[in-house]
C-alpha cells in the first residue's frame, strides 16, 4: 500500500492496520537539502525537490507543502518582511482605513500574485513526480479571521472585536477575506493537491474566548466546509495552541481532518473527533522533535499511537518543525510508528 493509499483510506474512514505519517516540515526540509528560506520560497523546483527528497529519505506517507503564513496577506497589500533564512512575516497593517482593507481583499490579486504562482507550480511539480506514491496536502495559508486580523493589525483588530460600532465593518472585511481564501483552495486543488489545509490560529482559545470564536470564526469554518465539500475538495483545519475549549465546536463542523497542537488534551480530542474528523498531529515540534532525544520522541509517539489504536489518525507534528530538527529524532519517530501494531 502506498503512502497515498494509506492516507486516502484513513480519510475515508477505513481502519488500515497502521498509522500513516506526514510532517509539517518545510523549514527542516529546506535546511536538510541545503537551501535558505529565500532560495526555497522563490523557486518552485527547489520547493518540490526539498519535499520529495525528504519524504523519500524518511519514508513518509505524505507531503505537506507550505511556504509561510503571509501568502494571502501579501497579495492583499499587507507589508511583509522576507528574511534570508527565516519564513516571511507580516510587519504591520495594510491600512488604517477599513474601507481600504475591504477593497484590497480581492481574489483576483491572489490569482495574479507571483508568490502564489510559485507555490502552485511546486504543487504541480510534486504531483507530477510522485503521482500516487505520496499523498499531497497543499496549505492554503490563513482563513478569514486570521487573514482579516493580519490586514487590520492584530492589536487594533482584537480591541475592535469588542466595539459594537466596528462589528459591521469587521464582518464585511471577513466576508471579503473568505472569498480570497476560498479561491486559494480552488487553485490548490486545480494544481494537483490531494487535499487542502488552512490555519486559523488567531481564533483559538489562546487569543480569544470561546464565545468570540463562535461569533466571529465558526460561521466561516462551517461555510468553508460546505463550500469545499460541494466542490469535492477534502480539507483540514489547523488552530495552534490549546483547543480544549473549542474542540467540540470544531469537531461539529465536519472537516475531513483537524490538526491538533500538543497543548490540547489529546485523549479528549481523540474521543471528540472520533467518527467525525481524522486527527493530524499532535506531537510537539519543538519540545519533542527539536529539543528531544530519540528516546523521548519514541515514547511520546507510542503514547499517542496507544490512544488511537490504529484508527482516525495521521501522525506528525502539531505544527511546523524548526529548521535543524535532528535527523535521529525524525528517524526515531518514523521507526516507532512503523513498528507499532494496535
Amino acid at each position: 500500500m502506498t503512502g497515498y493509499e494509506k492516507i486516502k483510506r484513513v480519510l475515508d474512514g477505513e481502519r488500515i492496520g497502521e498509522t500513516p505519517v506526514m510532517l509539517h516540515n518545510f523549514m527542516s526540509a529546506a535546511r536538510e537539502c541545503g537551501y535558505t528560506m529565500k532560495e526555497y520560497r522563490e523557486n518552485a523546483g527547489v520547493i518540490a525537490r526539498s519535499h520529495i527528497d525528504t519524504a523519500r529519505k524518511y519514508g513518509l506517507d505524505g507531503i505537506l507543502v507550505d511556504i509561510d503564513t503571509c501568502m494571502e496577506a501579501y497579495a492583499a497589500g499587507v507589508p511583509v518582511d522576507f528574511p534570508e533564512d527565516e519564513p516571511a512575516r507580516v510587519t504591520g497593517p495594510a491600512s488604517g482605513q477599513i474601507e481600504c482593507l475591504i477593497e484590497a481583499m480581492d481574489p483576483e490579486k491572489l490569482v495574479k500574485d507571483e508568490r502564489v504562482k510559485i507555490l502552485l507550480e511546486a504543487i504541480y511539480l510534486i504531483k507530477r513526480e510522485v503521482k500516487d506514491e505520496l499523498f499531497l496536502r497543499g496549505n492554503c495559508d490563513q482563513m478569514a479571521f486570521s487573514l482579516a486580523m493580519l490586514s487590520y493589525g492584530m492589536q487594533d483588530f482584537m480591541a475592535d472585536l469588542l466595539d459594537e460600532d466596528c462589528e459591521e465593518g469587521i464582518f464585511r472585511l471577513m466576508d471579503r477575506a473568505y472569498e480570497v481564501h476560498l479561491t486559494f483552495h480552488k487553485l490548490m486543488n486545480e494544481a494537483g493537491a490531494d487535499m487542502t489545509s488552512f490555519g486559523d490560529s488567531s481564533c483559538g482559545p489562546d487569543l480569544i474566548s470561546r464565545d468570540m470564536y463562535i461569533k466571529y470564526a465558526l460561521p466561516y469554518h462551517k461555510r468553508l466546509q460546505k463550500d469545499l465539500s460541494d466542490l469535492g475538495i477534502k480539507t483540514l483545519c489547523h488552530i495552534c495552541g490549546n483547543m480544549d475549549r473549542i474542540i467540540e465546536d470544531v469537531a461539529g463542523v465536519g472537516f475531513d481532518a483537524v490538526e491538533v497542537d500538543y497543548k490540547t488534551d489529546v485523549d479528549r480530542a481523540a474521543k471528540v473527533l472520533r467518527g467525525r474528523s481524522v486527527m493530524f498531529g499532535p506531537i510537539d515540534p519543538s519540545g519533542m522533535f527539536y529539543f528531544g532525544t530519540p528516546e523521548t520522541i519514541a515514547a511520546e509517539t507510542k503514547r499517542v499511537l496507544d490512544i488511537f489504536k490504529g484508527e482516525g489518525l495521521v501522525i506528525g507534528a502539531g505544527c511546523a518543525l524548526p529548521a535543524g530538527t535532528p535527523e535521529k529524532n525524525i528517524r526515531a519517530f518514523v521507526e516507532t510508528v512503523r513498528s507499532f501494531r494496535p
